[in-house]
């Protein structure tokens, strides 16, 4: 059970290239399961560690088993946690401190998976911000294996120990550790099934319990079974590498995982496991010098590439292929020494010896940041200030807007003032917090404007409506103080007929609003719902709803509205940009954050135009406030632009409401 088998290492080979491959290029499609085969592979090791021990000295040795995890995933998970917080703070500045500690903080105490099933996290959506430590969800769902499992095993021991002599690992404590396997894979199976797919599916140690447990039923049948025959052994070690490398390159996040989506895999590893206990059951594809050295680097490596792959596409969007190099440097590394030398592989040397090794490895880390900080600043600059648009607008509050666009579109350096600046939370008594589901603020502290206006508007829709209220209310206070607006925006619930967020029952609440408006029959209608960024899931955990779902959707909604008010006009959604928290980059530049409208949003545009034709919407294209020439930059007026990667920051949006004004009144204003 302890000799070191090469094909073990294979498979983390497979596994880790799977992974980083996926995470980083989106191909395989089925990388992720590379994650689904190093739970198989760690229940088989450390359940056979457990038995190993329990021959050797009849009991389990809890604190020895719990240091030794320690030794062995501590030194490098501490040293790269700690870089990537350093590194991420200090060359983020507009990012939220707390975005960092929070998921660090649940990673250390190996809760991270939760704390990611707590956030609503989608790991397989990759718009909007991720956080450098998303992949530690994994190694949390281990480390409380490696917590829960021992315990059972020293539980069942004590249900089974003889009445005299030590305990040993005989026929009637495989047994018992056998049904109580079969018991949680079957319990973690019908979870996940229940489940479905989801973020609790994906990250819940109950839904990936089954995987360990399997890998640790091959451990407890190798306990006292004999290897299976060569002829035997090879052939099973062939097909489970085909289930393996079958299921990465086929499956994908809609075949439900971890189950049944990943069985293939899970199977396809444990007939690697079992038939690599031939004398002869392994095979080039596994045991070869590259495999040998990506096995050994597995855990450096998956713990170095994610925060890598998040830097580099903050600071180099489309630089991916840097990732695969600066990963396998720092994972060579960090292998060599700080895993080694914990685990007893290396010596520990003098002072100055390690001193002489951090100073390469800290150079190497150096040189290897700065090269993607100079390509973030060069690169991108060349390409966007040579196509620096001019302004068409021939509006000109419009216009006005529009030139500080191209300023900010033509900079090269940030603003000085912008290192301090952080998104930070909203305002409390902002216009836009009056969409915040949950909220305890009354209808009156959501209506602006002069409490004499005789003239009313409601704003309606989601967290763009609401990213547009200070915009609204800065112009109809300057404009026309004859009009006051009531904030009825319900934050994350797009204002379309169908619940597109699961666990939150929008249809109900939009309906609410609806009724509201129809209780209040004002003179104007405006409607900001979202176009592009996260895309929109079906309530029934089916997945995203498609252009013309939503399309039908929206168009029911416009048509419940339009019958009880004079006017409706829709804002269009702004294209989206750059997130500030991820792009802003302390010694990089701005045109690194500069980003195309998207096709998504000219798609979504395009249908937007249909549905308000169709019902006689006063449909506002809004984009000319924070794009020119079909690109949007992260900052205006030296200040950032968006909170992130849609909304407005309220300071922007307020500075937008002449513009904003200007284009409404150009497609016939709020008066009936």
């Amino acid at each position: 059970m302890h000799t070191r088998r090469r094909d073990i290492q294979g498979l983390r080979a497979i596994a880790i290239g799977a992974v980083v491959l996926e995470h980083a290029f989106g191909q395989p499609r089925g990388g992720f399961l590379g994650v689904d085969v190093f739970f198989v592979v760690s229940g088989f090791l450390i359940t056979g560690s457990l038995l190993h021990g329990i021959d050797r000295s009849g009991r389990v040795d809890l604190l020895e088993f719990w240091k030794r995890r320690a030794r062995r995933l501590a030194p490098a998970f501490l040293t790269v946690a700690a870089t990537t917080a350093v590194v991420f703070l200090v060359a983020f500045p507009s990012a939220d401190p707390i975005s960092i500690a929070a998921p660090l903080g649940a990673a250390l105490v190996s809760m991270s998976n939760w704390w990611f099933i707590r956030e609503g996290t989608d790991y397989f959506v990759a718009n909007g911000p991720e956080s450098p430590f998303l992949h530690t969800w994994s190694l949390s769902v281990e480390e409380q294996f490696y917590v829960l499992w021992p315990l059972l095993i020293v539980g069942t021991l004590w249900l089974l120990r003889p009445r005299r002599g030590r305990s040993r690992v005989d026929g009637r404590v495989r047994l018992g550790l056998t049904v109580v396997l079969a018991v949680v894979a079957a319990a973690s199976i019908v979870v996940a099934a229940l489940l479905g797919t989801g973020d609790a599916a994906y990250f819940s140690t109950a839904t990936r319990a089954w995987e360990l447990a399997a890998g640790a039923l091959v451990a407890v049948a190798a306990a006292r079974t004999t290897p299976p025959s060569s002829q035997v052994g090879l052939p099973m070690t062939v097909l489970g590498l085909l289930l393996i490398v079958g299921s990465i390159i086929v499956v994908d996040a809609d075949a439900g995982v971890p189950f049944p989506g990943a069985l293939p895999a899970v199977v396809g590893t444990v007939l690697v496991l079992v038939g690599g206990r031939a004398p002869s059951g392994g095979t080039v594809v596994l045991e070869n010098p590259l495999s040998d050295w990506l096995g050994a680097v597995s855990y450096s490596l998956y713990l170095w590439h994610f925060p890598v792959l998040v830097f580099v596409e903050a600071v180099v969007p489309g630089g991916v292929w840097v990732v695969l190099p600066v990963s396998a440097l720092l994972a060579h590394l960090s292998t060599r020494f700080v895993e080694q030398p914990f685990l007893g592989r290396v010596p520990l040397r003098s002072w100055s010896w390690w001193t002489r090794r951090a100073s390469l490895s800290g150079g190497a880390l150096v040189l290897c940041t700065a090269l993607a900080l100079v390509s973030s600043a060069a690169v991108p600059q060349e390409r966007v200030a040579a196509t620096a648009p001019a302004v068409a607008s021939s509006i000109p509050a419009v216009r006005d807007a529009q030139l500080h666009i191209v300023t900010a579109l033509r900079a090269t350096t940030w603003p000085a003032a912008l290192d301090a600046e952080r998104p930070g939370p909203v305002p409390a008594g902002a216009p836009r917090e009056c969409g915040r589901i949950g909220t305890d603020r009354s209808e009156a502290s959501c209506t602006f404007g002069d409490p004499a206006a005789t003239k009313t508007a409601v704003l309606v829709g989601d967290s763009i409506a609401g990213a547009w209220s200070e915009a609204l209310v800065t112009w109809l206070h300057t404009e026309h103080p004859d009009w006051r607006v009531v904030v009825l925006a319900r934050n994350g619930c797009p204002f379309i007929t169908a619940d597109a967020q699961p666990g939150v029952p929008c249809a109900a609440l939009q309906q609410h609003v609806v009724d509201r408006v129809a209780q209040l029959r004002p003179d104007a209608v405006i409607v900001g719902t979202r176009f592009d960024g996260i895309p929109l899931e079906r309530a029934d955990g089916t997945g995203p709803l498609t252009a013309a779902e939503f399309e039908r959707s929206s168009a029911a909604m416009i048509d419940r509205i339009v019958r009880l008010t004079p006017v409706v006009v829709q804002l269009a959604a702004p294209p989206a940009g750059a997130d500030p928290t991820r792009c802003h980059v302390r010694f990089g530049s701005p045109q690194a954050c500069v980003r195309a409208v998207s096709a998504d949003w000219r798609a979504r545009m395009a249908s937007t135009e249909r549905v308000a034709a169709e019902h006689g919407v006063r449909l506002v294209d809004t984009s000319p406030i924070v794009a020119v020439g079909g690109r949007t930059p992260a900052t205006n007026r030296g200040a950032l632009l968006r909170i992130d990667a849609v909304h407005l920051t309220p300071a922007a949006s307020a500075a937008s409401g002449p513009a904003l004004g200007a284009l409404i009144d150009a497609e016939g204003g709020l008066a009936g």
